[in-house]
């Protein structure tokens, strides 16, 4: 079992009130991953995340839970999708438009480990399915998105955003081929039309390059940050819009290397940015601050970090941060770690007070 071992430099603004591990299963093989949260206007929280029981199988399932008292209880989880034969899990999760219209990304994936890199895949497809009263009941129609030309990825822990049109941006990423040519961007998600997701806007492309991971936050100013996973060279880049999204300034280089990026803004106006850290020296997840709209970012330490001998390998790899706000100045945080020495992984749960 792999407890919770935060250690954030007070000078952020931020403290780590209290951590803890979920759904204990004592010695049973477990692997809980690949978290999603989200809140509704009465309090109560949701938390979608993935499962699997089987150690000889690649076999997952999206479960739910809910809490009622800002995460100090949870209730059993409960399995909202599986199939058969696939690894099913949170590809975008939890995206709440409102608390009687919440969808649900799920990827369904299938797995070989021969073909080699980050993501061995054979087969890969996004969908998603709907609840229409407050996570309660969800449809059984699994509805496909595809906006790339192989792979399509509604990745953005912090989707959906609302626009001053009415209308909704949703961080997207997807492959012109099996697990080469990653673009990121962003698609616009329409009320009008049925909710439907419009081609997507490309932030990030490189043909030496790939850019998956990305998520979306709203400046004081009005701008929108966009903060983005890059593959080669292990540096996430950031870029910003001016015009609701419609385009893009050129990306440059932040101060860190990371992926599975989770942005929040602070009391402050300041930006948290989460994410697994890709430095060998930092294997965790970890915690930067730009004060500045995403020009410059501060390393201030991790909310988890790893052993230097973790299983950094592709399926295996910790992350997901997700955080949402309890209040003004707590916000409630999970992730998920790197397996243990059973291949067992845990979802971490965390309360960070914003002093900032």
């Amino acid at each position: 079992m792999i407890e919770p071992n935060p250690n954030i430099d007070s000078s952020s603004g931020l403290n780590v009130e209290s951590a803890k591990r979920l759904f204990d299963q004592n010695d049973k093989f477990h692997q809980n991953k690949i978290p999603s949260l989200a809140k509704l206007e009465d309090g109560k929280l949701l938390l979608s995340f993935v499962v699997n029981n089987d150690k000889n199988s690649l076999e997952s399932a999206v479960v739910l839970s809910t809490s009622q008292d800002d995460g100090n209880t949870w209730s059993i989880p409960k399995v909202v999708y599986h199939e058969p034969g696939w690894s099913c899990l949170n590809m975008g999760g939890i995206v709440r438009f409102n608390d009687n219209f919440i969808r649900l990304i799920i990827g369904k994936i299938k797995i070989d480990f021969s073909l080699g890199g980050d993501e061995p895949f054979s087969e890969c497809i996004t969908g998603y399915i709907d609840s229409f009263d407050g996570g309660e009941s969800w449809n059984e129609e699994f509805k496909e998105i595809k906006l790339f030309p192989e792979w399509t990825e509604m990745y953005g822990q912090s989707n959906p955003h609302k626009l001053k049109d009415g209308r909704y941006l949703m961080a997207t990423m997807g492959t012109l081929g099996r697990d080469v040519q990653w673009h990121a961007g962003i698609s616009f998600c329409d009320p009008k039309d049925k909710f439907t997701f419009s081609p997507p806007v490309i932030i990030a492309s490189d043909p030496q390059r790939h850019y998956s991971d990305i998520d979306v936050v709203r400046l004081d100013d009005g701008r929108l940050l966009a903060v983005i996973r890059e593959h080669t060279l292990l540096k996430a880049v950031y870029s910003h819009s001016e015009d609701e999204g419609l385009t893009w300034s050129p990306i440059s280089y932040t101060q860190f290397s990371g992926s599975n990026i989770k942005l929040q803004k602070l009391n402050s106006g300041n930006i948290v940015c989460l994410y697994r850290d890709e430095l060998p020296n930092k294997r965790g997840v970890s915690l930067s601050v730009s004060k500045d709209g995403g020009e410059s970012w501060n390393y201030f330490g991790q909310l988890y970090s790893a052993p230097r001998d973790a299983k950094h390998l592709p399926y295996y790899k910790c992350g997901y941060p997700d955080l949402i706000h309890l209040s003004k100045s707590k916000m409630l945080g999970v992730l998920h770690t790197y397996p243990d020495e059973n291949y067992c992984m845990e979802i971490h749960q965390f309360v960070i007070t914003d002093s900032s």
